[in-house]
């Protein structure tokens, strides 16, 4: 009699290849994301080294001066900085911009107006990790910041086809933030300009450690000198100065701007008050996960880094420019 050969699987057969690849399906397809994510980080981390390049092209065209964060444009406004771009001719003549209910000055130019003729492009100033991305010249998109308040002109967003650099969206772009306390003097947010006085290049002890800018929902940024986070790095927090920076950032918006960092959505609340505990709470939720727990930095010598959140975040060592007092524990 002839032996029957068989031609097909069995049923358990089939059952135990279809979990063996479920399986490693489970295993590859976290392992395919973050490979995506890195790639986005690289990607951010070349903006950064291209704006670390325009700063320092910028420097030497200006007298080894860093730029502001903000300047106000207009017949009243500070003029030391054309303002071209609002100008007859410029990418947004004509571009109607009241913002927080001030009428003189209606225009603001911002920092990255003032590298992008060195980046020769607005792509840089969107990271392709950060939420709700836009940059200068592109349609008024959704913002990442947190929700409008009352009376926040400046959170609105704006019509359809309106630029994100023309009233609607306040800083210009929202992936990349400034060291606002040290290195970002800027006129004021209302009324006229008054003149600036941009921190020279000899006012910062340690250029290689000092940020510039970081990731960021906002185009302003700074450490945690409060301990709000959790994160504060008491080790290089022990002397006079960083007392005198308590005092000083304590009493300003700045003292909740690490709440900016990385994903962190920081609404403002005031002057004298820090944030609410759900902000708080939501910035150190949100606030690692642009690039896995990671942010990229650039520092005032044009280089640039990846480090930790809670590091960025916590040590002052790293935004510093001892204009408070010498930190005796920062090299």
């Amino acid at each position: 009699m002839q032996k029957r050969t068989r031609m097909g699987f069995t049923l358990i057969e089939l059952l135990v290849v279809i979990a063996i690849i479920a399986i490693l399906a489970a295993i590859l397809f976290p392992v395919f994301a973050q490979a995506r994510e890195k790639a986005r980080q690289t990607s951010c981390l070349n903006n950064l080294k291209q704006m670390g390049t325009a700063t320092m092209m910028y420097v030497q065209d200006y007298d080894e001066s860093f730029y502001g964060h903000r300047w106000n444009c207009g017949p009243n406004g500070d003029l030391s900085v054309p303002c071209a771009e609002y100008q007859a001719g410029g990418a947004y003549a004509g571009a109607a911009q009241t913002l927080l209910g001030d009428p003189v000055s209606e225009k603001r130019l911002y920092w990255c107006f003032l590298l992008q003729p060195y980046t020769k492009s607005f792509a840089v100033f969107k990271c392709p990790s950060a939420p709700n991305a836009f940059a200068p010249g592109e349609p008024s998109l959704k913002h990442g910041m947190a929700p409008a308040q009352s009376g926040d002109a400046d959170y609105a967003p704006g019509p359809a086809g309106t630029t994100g650099a023309a009233g609607s969206h306040y800083g210009g772009e929202n992936s990349y933030g400034h060291n606002d306390q040290w290195l970002s003097p800027a006129a004021p947010v209302v009324g006229p300009g008054t003149a600036v006085a941009p921190v020279t290049l000899a006012r910062i002890p340690r250029p290689s450690s000092t940020i510039m800018i970081t990731d960021a929902t906002y185009y302003g940024v700074a450490p945690d000198v409060n301990n709000y986070s959790g994160l504060t790095n008491f080790s290089h927090c022990i002397d006079a100065a960083c007392t005198a920076e308590k005092t000083v950032v304590g009493t300003k918006q700045y003292q909740n701007y690490w709440g900016n960092i990385g994903n962190g959505r920081y609404t403002y609340v005031s002057t004298t008050n820090p944030a609410s505990a759900a902000e708080q709470a939501g910035s150190l939720k949100d606030g690692p996960l642009r690039h896995q727990g990671v942010i990229n930095c650039q520092f005032t010598d044009g280089h640039v880094k990846s480090m930790p959140y809670k590091t960025v975040v916590g040590d002052v060592c790293l935004w510093t420019t001892d204009k408070e007092g010498i930190h005796t524990a920062c090299n």
